[in-house]
Protein backbone atom coordinates (compact mmCIF):
# COMPACT_ATOMS: atom_id res chain seq x y z
CA UNK A 1 0.00 0.00 0.00
CA UNK A 2 1.03 3.35 -0.90
CA UNK A 3 2.35 6.05 1.98
CA UNK A 4 -0.27 8.16 3.70
CA UNK A 5 0.44 11.84 4.03
CA UNK A 6 1.51 12.77 6.84
CA UNK A 7 3.18 9.19 7.86
CA UNK A 8 1.43 7.75 10.93
CA UNK A 9 4.59 6.61 13.54
CA UNK A 10 3.44 4.72 16.83
CA UNK A 11 5.86 4.79 19.94
CA UNK A 12 5.28 3.12 22.68
CA UNK A 13 7.14 2.98 25.49
CA UNK A 14 5.79 2.60 29.15
CA UNK A 15 8.06 6.14 29.61
CA UNK A 16 5.38 8.79 29.70
CA UNK A 17 8.73 11.62 29.33
CA UNK A 18 9.97 10.04 26.65
CA UNK A 19 7.27 8.48 24.35
CA UNK A 20 5.50 12.48 24.66
CA UNK A 21 9.25 13.70 23.91
CA UNK A 22 9.42 11.54 20.59
CA UNK A 23 5.87 12.10 20.00
CA UNK A 24 6.32 16.05 19.73
CA UNK A 25 9.50 15.51 17.58
CA UNK A 26 8.61 13.52 15.02
CA UNK A 27 5.12 15.73 14.93
CA UNK A 28 7.16 18.62 14.67
CA UNK A 29 8.79 16.94 11.60
CA UNK A 30 5.55 16.48 9.80
CA UNK A 31 4.64 13.11 10.65
CA UNK A 32 1.44 11.98 12.64
CA UNK A 33 2.98 10.26 15.38
CA UNK A 34 1.39 8.73 18.41
CA UNK A 35 2.00 6.99 21.56
CA UNK A 36 1.11 3.64 23.26
CA UNK A 37 2.10 2.91 26.42
CA UNK A 38 1.96 -1.32 25.97
CA UNK A 39 2.06 -3.93 24.21
CA UNK A 40 -1.57 -4.65 24.21
CA UNK A 41 -3.10 -0.80 23.28
CA UNK A 42 -0.72 -0.72 20.87
CA UNK A 43 -1.76 -3.93 19.44
CA UNK A 44 -5.13 -2.18 19.41
CA UNK A 45 -4.20 0.76 17.75
CA UNK A 46 -2.34 -1.30 14.88
CA UNK A 47 -5.59 -3.41 14.33
CA UNK A 48 -7.43 0.00 13.83
CA UNK A 49 -4.49 1.74 11.82
CA UNK A 50 -1.72 1.07 9.73
CA UNK A 51 1.39 2.27 11.00
CA UNK A 52 4.49 1.88 8.49
CA UNK A 53 6.93 2.24 11.38
CA UNK A 54 6.62 1.57 14.97
CA UNK A 55 9.39 2.35 17.81
CA UNK A 56 8.81 0.02 20.50
CA UNK A 57 10.80 -0.53 24.32
CA UNK A 58 12.04 -3.84 24.29
CA UNK A 59 10.98 -3.89 28.34
CA UNK A 60 7.68 -3.38 29.48
CA UNK A 61 6.43 -4.27 32.57
CA UNK A 62 2.97 -5.25 32.96
CA UNK A 63 2.22 -6.83 29.16
CA UNK A 64 4.22 -7.44 26.20
CA UNK A 65 7.84 -7.28 26.03
CA UNK A 66 8.89 -5.87 23.09
CA UNK A 67 9.67 -8.70 21.43
CA UNK A 68 6.54 -10.56 21.82
CA UNK A 69 4.83 -7.09 20.55
CA UNK A 70 6.82 -6.90 17.38
CA UNK A 71 6.03 -10.78 17.23
CA UNK A 72 2.19 -9.81 17.53
CA UNK A 73 2.19 -7.35 15.02
CA UNK A 74 4.17 -9.13 12.53
CA UNK A 75 1.51 -11.71 12.16
CA UNK A 76 -1.48 -8.71 12.45
CA UNK A 77 0.10 -6.15 9.80
CA UNK A 78 3.44 -8.02 8.20
CA UNK A 79 4.27 -4.63 6.17
CA UNK A 80 4.57 -2.45 9.44
CA UNK A 81 8.34 -1.79 9.77
CA UNK A 82 9.37 -2.08 13.73
CA UNK A 83 12.42 -0.65 15.48
CA UNK A 84 13.23 -2.10 18.83
CA UNK A 85 14.85 0.35 21.70
CA UNK A 86 16.56 -0.71 24.95
CA UNK A 87 18.52 0.20 27.21
CA UNK A 88 20.60 -3.53 27.92
CA UNK A 89 21.54 -3.76 24.37
CA UNK A 90 23.26 -6.85 23.66
CA UNK A 91 24.35 -9.56 20.69
CA UNK A 92 21.74 -11.87 21.84
CA UNK A 93 18.91 -9.02 22.26
CA UNK A 94 20.15 -7.45 18.48
CA UNK A 95 19.81 -11.02 17.20
CA UNK A 96 16.47 -11.78 18.71
CA UNK A 97 14.77 -8.90 17.85
CA UNK A 98 15.79 -9.20 13.91
CA UNK A 99 14.25 -13.03 14.46
CA UNK A 100 10.93 -11.66 15.97
CA UNK A 101 10.69 -9.45 12.96
CA UNK A 102 12.61 -5.95 13.75
CA UNK A 103 13.87 -3.85 11.42
CA UNK A 104 16.70 -1.64 13.26
CA UNK A 105 17.51 -1.93 16.70
CA UNK A 106 18.66 1.68 18.73
CA UNK A 107 20.08 1.36 22.21
CA UNK A 108 19.17 3.98 25.11
CA UNK A 109 20.09 6.85 25.79
CA UNK A 110 19.92 8.26 22.43
CA UNK A 111 20.20 11.26 20.39
CA UNK A 112 17.48 12.56 18.44
CA UNK A 113 19.25 12.57 15.12
CA UNK A 114 19.42 8.47 15.48
CA UNK A 115 15.98 8.31 15.83
CA UNK A 116 15.65 10.84 12.60
CA UNK A 117 18.12 8.68 10.47
CA UNK A 118 16.77 5.04 12.32
CA UNK A 119 13.70 6.41 10.70
CA UNK A 120 14.75 7.05 7.04
CA UNK A 121 16.32 4.19 7.00
CA UNK A 122 13.08 2.08 7.70
CA UNK A 123 11.21 4.47 5.44
CA UNK A 124 13.67 4.14 2.60
CA UNK A 125 13.16 0.16 3.02
CA UNK A 126 9.49 0.59 3.25
CA UNK A 127 9.22 2.65 -0.37
CA UNK A 128 11.32 0.07 -1.75
CA UNK A 129 9.59 -3.09 -0.36
CA UNK A 130 6.36 -1.20 -1.23
CA UNK A 131 8.24 -0.53 -5.30
CA UNK A 132 9.07 -3.73 -5.22
CA UNK A 133 5.61 -5.67 -4.35
CA UNK A 134 3.93 -3.06 -7.17
CA UNK A 135 6.58 -4.17 -9.75
CA UNK A 136 6.14 -8.12 -8.56
CA UNK A 137 2.23 -7.42 -9.18
CA UNK A 138 2.66 -5.09 -12.58
CA UNK A 139 5.02 -8.19 -13.41
CA UNK A 140 2.24 -10.76 -12.41
CA UNK A 141 -0.23 -8.46 -14.49
CA UNK A 142 1.84 -8.92 -17.60
CA UNK A 143 2.84 -12.07 -17.34
CA UNK A 144 -1.01 -13.19 -17.19
CA UNK A 145 -1.74 -11.05 -19.75
CA UNK A 146 1.05 -12.48 -21.74
CA UNK A 147 -0.29 -16.20 -20.85
CA UNK A 148 -3.51 -15.37 -21.92
CA UNK A 149 -2.15 -14.21 -25.10
CA UNK A 150 -0.16 -17.34 -25.63
CA UNK A 151 -3.15 -19.79 -24.55
CA UNK A 152 -5.30 -17.91 -27.05
CA UNK A 153 -3.14 -17.97 -29.47
CA UNK A 154 -2.60 -22.17 -28.41
CA UNK A 155 -6.38 -22.21 -28.70
CA UNK A 156 -6.22 -20.25 -32.20
CA UNK A 157 -3.87 -22.69 -33.81
CA UNK A 158 -5.75 -25.93 -32.33
CA UNK A 159 -8.89 -24.24 -34.19
CA UNK A 160 -6.78 -23.89 -37.47
CA UNK A 161 -5.41 -27.42 -36.92
CA UNK A 162 -8.79 -29.25 -36.30
CA UNK A 163 -10.15 -27.43 -39.24
CA UNK A 164 -7.21 -28.25 -41.05
CA UNK A 165 -8.07 -31.96 -39.96
CA UNK A 166 -11.71 -31.68 -40.87
CA UNK A 167 -10.99 -30.42 -44.21
CA UNK A 168 -8.35 -33.31 -45.21
CA UNK A 169 -10.90 -35.78 -44.24
CA UNK A 170 -13.30 -34.16 -46.77
CA UNK A 171 -10.95 -34.19 -48.89
CA UNK A 172 -10.27 -37.97 -48.98
CA UNK A 173 -13.97 -38.43 -49.00
CA UNK A 174 -14.70 -36.67 -52.17
CA UNK A 175 -12.37 -38.80 -53.53
CA UNK A 176 -14.38 -41.89 -52.67
CA UNK A 177 -17.73 -40.79 -51.38
CA UNK A 178 -18.50 -44.65 -51.17
CA UNK A 179 -16.29 -44.54 -47.95
CA UNK A 180 -17.67 -41.32 -46.54
CA UNK A 181 -17.53 -41.02 -42.87
CA UNK A 182 -14.87 -44.10 -42.66
CA UNK A 183 -12.02 -41.58 -40.95
CA UNK A 184 -14.19 -40.16 -38.31
CA UNK A 185 -15.52 -43.64 -37.42
CA UNK A 186 -12.38 -45.32 -37.43
CA UNK A 187 -10.86 -42.33 -34.99
CA UNK A 188 -13.66 -42.77 -32.70
CA UNK A 189 -13.34 -46.70 -32.66
CA UNK A 190 -9.52 -46.45 -32.36
CA UNK A 191 -9.84 -43.59 -29.54
CA UNK A 192 -12.32 -45.44 -27.95
CA UNK A 193 -10.16 -48.54 -27.70
CA UNK A 194 -6.94 -47.20 -26.60
CA UNK A 195 -9.27 -46.07 -23.51
CA UNK A 196 -10.51 -49.66 -22.62
CA UNK A 197 -6.91 -50.84 -22.69
CA UNK A 198 -6.23 -47.97 -20.00
CA UNK A 199 -9.17 -49.82 -18.10
CA UNK A 200 -7.67 -53.14 -18.32
CA UNK A 201 -5.67 -53.86 -15.66
CA UNK A 202 -4.02 -57.29 -16.32
CA UNK A 203 -3.00 -58.89 -19.77
CA UNK A 204 -0.38 -58.25 -22.52
CA UNK A 205 -1.56 -54.37 -22.42
CA UNK A 206 -1.93 -54.31 -18.59
CA UNK A 207 0.64 -51.83 -18.34
CA UNK A 208 0.17 -49.66 -21.13
CA UNK A 209 -1.91 -46.53 -20.60
CA UNK A 210 -2.53 -43.47 -22.54
CA UNK A 211 -2.25 -40.16 -21.64
CA UNK A 212 -4.86 -37.28 -22.97
CA UNK A 213 -2.00 -36.19 -25.05
CA UNK A 214 -1.37 -39.63 -26.41
CA UNK A 215 -5.02 -39.79 -26.93
CA UNK A 216 -5.31 -37.06 -29.24
CA UNK A 217 -2.17 -38.31 -31.03
CA UNK A 218 -4.17 -41.45 -32.15
CA UNK A 219 -7.11 -39.83 -32.98
CA UNK A 220 -5.33 -37.85 -35.27
CA UNK A 221 -3.38 -40.77 -36.72
CA UNK A 222 -6.62 -42.13 -37.43
CA UNK A 223 -8.23 -39.36 -38.79
CA UNK A 224 -5.79 -38.87 -41.64
CA UNK A 225 -4.81 -42.83 -42.03
CA UNK A 226 -6.24 -42.85 -45.52
CA UNK A 227 -5.35 -39.10 -46.86
CA UNK A 228 -2.75 -40.86 -49.01
CA UNK A 229 -6.11 -41.84 -51.02
CA UNK A 230 -5.91 -38.43 -53.07
CA UNK A 231 -2.49 -39.53 -54.54
CA UNK A 232 -4.39 -42.84 -56.27
CA UNK A 233 -6.46 -42.54 -59.40
CA UNK A 234 -10.05 -42.76 -59.37
CA UNK A 235 -10.49 -45.17 -61.49
CA UNK A 236 -9.01 -47.25 -59.28
CA UNK A 237 -9.82 -46.14 -56.00
CA UNK A 238 -13.62 -46.51 -57.06
CA UNK A 239 -13.08 -49.41 -59.41
CA UNK A 240 -16.32 -51.41 -58.84
CA UNK A 241 -15.65 -54.08 -62.13
CA UNK A 242 -12.99 -55.63 -63.68
CA UNK A 243 -13.50 -54.15 -66.30
CA UNK A 244 -15.52 -50.79 -66.44
CA UNK A 245 -17.21 -48.25 -68.70
CA UNK A 246 -16.40 -47.56 -72.20
CA UNK A 247 -13.84 -50.64 -71.99
CA UNK A 248 -16.18 -53.51 -71.20
CA UNK A 249 -18.97 -52.02 -73.86
CA UNK A 250 -16.35 -52.36 -76.71
CA UNK A 251 -15.98 -55.92 -75.85
CA UNK A 252 -19.52 -56.51 -75.93
CA UNK A 253 -19.84 -54.69 -79.36
CA UNK A 254 -16.88 -56.77 -80.74
CA UNK A 255 -18.65 -59.63 -79.69
CA UNK A 256 -22.19 -58.45 -81.41
CA UNK A 257 -19.61 -57.89 -84.27
CA UNK A 258 -18.43 -61.48 -84.61
CA UNK A 259 -21.82 -62.57 -83.78
CA UNK A 260 -23.10 -60.61 -87.07
CA UNK A 261 -20.07 -61.85 -89.06
CA UNK A 262 -21.05 -65.44 -88.56
CA UNK A 263 -24.93 -65.21 -89.42
CA UNK A 264 -23.27 -63.61 -92.16
CA UNK A 265 -21.06 -66.04 -93.27
CA UNK A 266 -23.70 -68.74 -92.78
CA UNK A 267 -26.11 -67.54 -95.02
CA UNK A 268 -23.84 -66.16 -97.36
CA UNK A 269 -22.82 -69.93 -97.90
CA UNK A 270 -25.90 -71.23 -97.91
CA UNK A 271 -27.04 -69.02 -100.47
CA UNK A 272 -23.76 -70.26 -102.75
CA UNK A 273 -24.76 -73.75 -102.03
CA UNK A 274 -28.62 -72.40 -103.85
CA UNK A 275 -29.85 -73.34 -100.89
CA UNK A 276 -33.61 -71.91 -101.21
CA UNK A 277 -34.63 -69.47 -98.74
CA UNK A 278 -36.39 -70.72 -95.48
CA UNK A 279 -37.15 -68.84 -93.04
CA UNK A 280 -37.40 -71.51 -90.25
CA UNK A 281 -33.53 -72.21 -90.93
CA UNK A 282 -32.68 -68.32 -90.93
CA UNK A 283 -34.49 -67.79 -87.29
CA UNK A 284 -32.50 -71.01 -86.48
CA UNK A 285 -29.21 -69.59 -87.46
CA UNK A 286 -29.97 -66.51 -85.53
CA UNK A 287 -31.18 -67.65 -82.35
CA UNK A 288 -27.76 -70.19 -82.33
CA UNK A 289 -25.76 -67.50 -83.08
CA UNK A 290 -28.00 -65.31 -80.22
CA UNK A 291 -27.60 -68.16 -77.48
CA UNK A 292 -23.64 -68.44 -78.47
CA UNK A 293 -23.04 -64.51 -78.22
CA UNK A 294 -25.28 -64.57 -75.22
CA UNK A 295 -23.33 -67.38 -73.16
CA UNK A 296 -19.95 -65.38 -73.70
CA UNK A 297 -21.76 -62.11 -72.61
CA UNK A 298 -22.38 -63.78 -69.85
CA UNK A 299 -19.04 -65.63 -69.22
CA UNK A 300 -17.77 -61.92 -69.06
CA UNK A 301 -20.47 -60.35 -67.15
CA UNK A 302 -19.86 -62.98 -63.80
CA UNK A 303 -16.28 -62.77 -64.39
CA UNK A 304 -16.46 -59.10 -63.98
CA UNK A 305 -17.48 -59.49 -60.57
CA UNK A 306 -15.14 -58.60 -57.69
CA UNK A 307 -16.29 -61.75 -55.91
CA UNK A 308 -14.47 -64.73 -55.41
CA UNK A 309 -14.11 -66.33 -59.44
CA UNK A 310 -16.23 -69.94 -59.78
CA UNK A 311 -14.19 -72.82 -61.59
CA UNK A 312 -17.06 -73.02 -64.25
CA UNK A 313 -16.43 -69.36 -64.94
CA UNK A 314 -13.00 -69.74 -64.98
CA UNK A 315 -13.22 -72.52 -67.29
CA UNK A 316 -15.58 -70.62 -69.61
CA UNK A 317 -12.82 -67.55 -70.35
CA UNK A 318 -10.68 -70.51 -71.93
CA UNK A 319 -13.48 -69.41 -74.77
CA UNK A 320 -12.10 -66.40 -75.68
CA UNK A 321 -9.09 -66.74 -76.46
CA UNK A 322 -8.63 -66.57 -79.82
CA UNK A 323 -12.18 -65.46 -80.75
CA UNK A 324 -11.97 -63.16 -83.73
CA UNK A 325 -13.81 -60.07 -85.31
CA UNK A 326 -13.21 -58.36 -88.82
CA UNK A 327 -11.91 -54.60 -88.17
CA UNK A 328 -13.26 -51.72 -90.65
CA UNK A 329 -9.93 -52.17 -92.05
CA UNK A 330 -10.10 -55.50 -93.60
CA UNK A 331 -7.84 -56.34 -90.44
CA UNK A 332 -8.57 -59.60 -87.90
CA UNK A 333 -8.41 -58.74 -84.21
CA UNK A 334 -8.63 -60.37 -81.65
CA UNK A 335 -12.50 -59.73 -79.35
CA UNK A 336 -10.83 -59.36 -76.25
CA UNK A 337 -7.05 -58.41 -75.72
CA UNK A 338 -4.62 -60.94 -73.55
CA UNK A 339 -4.43 -58.20 -71.00
CA UNK A 340 -8.32 -57.75 -70.52
CA UNK A 341 -8.55 -61.63 -70.96
CA UNK A 342 -5.92 -61.58 -67.78
CA UNK A 343 -7.84 -58.73 -65.28
CA UNK A 344 -11.34 -61.05 -65.63
CA UNK A 345 -8.81 -64.00 -64.45
CA UNK A 346 -8.33 -62.15 -61.27
CA UNK A 347 -8.90 -64.71 -58.69
CA UNK A 348 -10.32 -62.28 -55.79
CA UNK A 349 -11.61 -58.63 -56.08
CA UNK A 350 -11.42 -56.25 -58.93
CA UNK A 351 -8.40 -55.09 -59.30
CA UNK A 352 -5.23 -56.19 -61.23
CA UNK A 353 -1.76 -56.89 -59.26
CA UNK A 354 -0.57 -53.38 -60.77
CA UNK A 355 -3.83 -51.71 -59.58
CA UNK A 356 -3.63 -53.01 -55.76
CA UNK A 357 0.05 -52.31 -55.67
CA UNK A 358 -1.33 -48.24 -56.56
CA UNK A 359 -4.21 -48.70 -54.20
CA UNK A 360 -1.55 -50.02 -51.29
CA UNK A 361 0.48 -47.47 -52.17
CA UNK A 362 -1.92 -44.70 -50.21
CA UNK A 363 -0.10 -45.84 -46.88
CA UNK A 364 2.84 -44.34 -48.37
CA UNK A 365 1.48 -41.38 -49.66
CA UNK A 366 0.12 -41.22 -46.58
CA UNK A 367 3.37 -41.30 -44.75
CA UNK A 368 5.01 -38.60 -46.84
CA UNK A 369 2.18 -35.90 -46.64
CA UNK A 370 1.97 -36.51 -42.81
CA UNK A 371 5.58 -36.18 -42.52
CA UNK A 372 5.85 -32.90 -44.23
CA UNK A 373 4.16 -31.38 -41.21
CA UNK A 374 6.23 -30.22 -38.35
CA UNK A 375 4.61 -32.56 -35.66
CA UNK A 376 5.98 -31.81 -32.39
CA UNK A 377 6.15 -33.45 -29.19
CA UNK A 378 3.07 -35.75 -28.14
CA UNK A 379 1.79 -35.46 -31.87
CA UNK A 380 5.45 -36.60 -32.96
CA UNK A 381 4.63 -39.95 -33.86
CA UNK A 382 1.20 -39.30 -35.99
CA UNK A 383 2.91 -40.57 -39.15
CA UNK A 384 4.43 -43.34 -38.24
CA UNK A 385 1.17 -44.69 -36.69
CA UNK A 386 -0.55 -43.89 -39.89
CA UNK A 387 2.24 -45.81 -42.03
CA UNK A 388 1.98 -48.62 -39.77
CA UNK A 389 -1.86 -49.45 -40.47
CA UNK A 390 -2.42 -51.68 -42.61
CA UNK A 391 0.96 -54.12 -41.18
CA UNK A 392 -0.02 -57.54 -39.91
CA UNK A 393 1.86 -59.72 -37.33
CA UNK A 394 2.41 -62.77 -39.72
CA UNK A 395 5.13 -60.00 -41.40
CA UNK A 396 2.12 -60.41 -45.29
CA UNK A 397 0.72 -56.55 -44.55
CA UNK A 398 2.16 -53.28 -46.17
CA UNK A 399 4.13 -51.73 -47.63
CA UNK A 400 6.75 -52.38 -45.37
CA UNK A 401 6.36 -56.40 -44.28
CA UNK A 402 6.95 -55.36 -40.74
CA UNK A 403 6.58 -58.11 -37.98
CA UNK A 404 5.06 -58.22 -34.90
CA UNK A 405 7.66 -56.48 -32.57
CA UNK A 406 8.36 -53.52 -35.54
CA UNK A 407 4.59 -52.87 -35.70
CA UNK A 408 3.71 -49.83 -32.62
CA UNK A 409 1.01 -50.94 -30.86
CA UNK A 410 -1.20 -47.80 -31.64
CA UNK A 411 -1.09 -48.97 -35.23
CA UNK A 412 -2.24 -52.74 -34.19
CA UNK A 413 -4.69 -50.90 -32.17
CA UNK A 414 -5.82 -49.19 -35.40
CA UNK A 415 -6.05 -52.26 -37.57
CA UNK A 416 -8.94 -53.57 -36.27
CA UNK A 417 -11.25 -50.76 -36.38
CA UNK A 418 -10.49 -50.27 -39.84
CA UNK A 419 -11.17 -54.02 -40.59
CA UNK A 420 -13.98 -53.47 -39.10
CA UNK A 421 -15.24 -50.52 -40.89
CA UNK A 422 -14.69 -51.78 -43.80
CA UNK A 423 -16.49 -54.45 -43.43
CA UNK A 424 -19.48 -53.38 -41.76
CA UNK A 425 -19.83 -49.78 -43.96
CA UNK A 426 -22.93 -49.72 -46.39
CA UNK A 427 -22.61 -51.51 -49.55
CA UNK A 428 -19.98 -50.07 -51.68
CA UNK A 429 -19.24 -50.68 -55.87
CA UNK A 430 -16.98 -53.37 -54.81
CA UNK A 431 -18.53 -55.22 -52.33
CA UNK A 432 -21.88 -55.40 -50.01
CA UNK A 433 -21.95 -54.81 -46.46
CA UNK A 434 -21.70 -57.12 -43.78
CA UNK A 435 -23.76 -57.64 -40.71
CA UNK A 436 -21.67 -56.36 -37.22
CA UNK A 437 -21.51 -60.81 -36.04
CA UNK A 438 -20.21 -61.74 -39.46
CA UNK A 439 -17.73 -58.67 -39.35
CA UNK A 440 -16.46 -59.78 -35.60
CA UNK A 441 -16.42 -63.43 -37.00
CA UNK A 442 -14.19 -62.60 -39.78
CA UNK A 443 -12.04 -60.32 -37.24
CA UNK A 444 -11.55 -63.67 -35.31
CA UNK A 445 -10.78 -65.46 -38.48
CA UNK A 446 -7.69 -62.92 -39.15
CA UNK A 447 -6.36 -63.36 -35.79
CA UNK A 448 -6.25 -66.99 -36.30
CA UNK A 449 -4.15 -66.52 -39.49
CA UNK A 450 -1.79 -64.26 -37.14
CA UNK A 451 -2.89 -60.89 -38.96
CA UNK A 452 -4.84 -59.12 -36.53
CA UNK A 453 -3.67 -59.00 -32.58
CA UNK A 454 -5.70 -61.19 -30.19
CA UNK A 455 -5.59 -59.35 -27.09
CA UNK A 456 -6.77 -56.18 -28.76
CA UNK A 457 -9.55 -57.87 -30.49
CA UNK A 458 -11.13 -59.32 -27.07
CA UNK A 459 -11.11 -55.54 -25.15
CA UNK A 460 -12.82 -54.13 -28.85
CA UNK A 461 -15.27 -57.04 -28.26
CA UNK A 462 -15.80 -57.65 -24.73
CA UNK A 463 -15.86 -53.55 -24.12
CA UNK A 464 -18.21 -53.57 -27.30
CA UNK A 465 -16.25 -50.76 -28.57
CA UNK A 466 -18.15 -51.35 -32.41
CA UNK A 467 -21.60 -50.51 -30.62
CA UNK A 468 -20.03 -46.79 -30.80
CA UNK A 469 -20.34 -46.31 -34.21
CA UNK A 470 -24.23 -48.43 -34.66
CA UNK A 471 -27.09 -46.94 -35.82
CA UNK A 472 -24.85 -44.10 -37.98
CA UNK A 473 -25.71 -43.95 -41.44
CA UNK A 474 -23.53 -46.19 -43.52
CA UNK A 475 -23.06 -48.70 -40.63
CA UNK A 476 -25.89 -51.82 -40.56
CA UNK A 477 -27.03 -52.84 -36.82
Amino acid sequence: MPLPTPIPILIVDDEVDLRTLMVEALTDQGYAAEGAEGGHQALERVREHHFPVIFTDLNMPGGLSGLDLLRAVHEEDPKAMGILMTGYATTEAAIQALKRGAYDFIQKPFKLAEIEAALDRALDHYRLRQENEEYQKNLERMVEARTREILGLKNDIESLFEGFVRASVTAIESRDPSTSGHSNRVAELTVGLAEAINLTPNGPYGGLSFSAPQLRELRYASLLHDFGKVGVREQVLVKAKKIEGDHLEGIFQRLHQRAMEAIQQHLSEAWRQGRPFDPAWVEQVLAQQRSDTQHLFDIIQRSNEPTVLPQDVAEGLERLEGLTYQHWNGERRPVIERGDLEILRIRKGSLSLREREEIESHVTHTYRFLSQIPWRGPLARVPDIAYAHHERLNGKGYPRQLTEAEIPTESKIMAIPDVFDALSAADRPYKTAVSVERSLEILEQEVDSQLLDREILRIFIEARIYERVLHRPGVPA
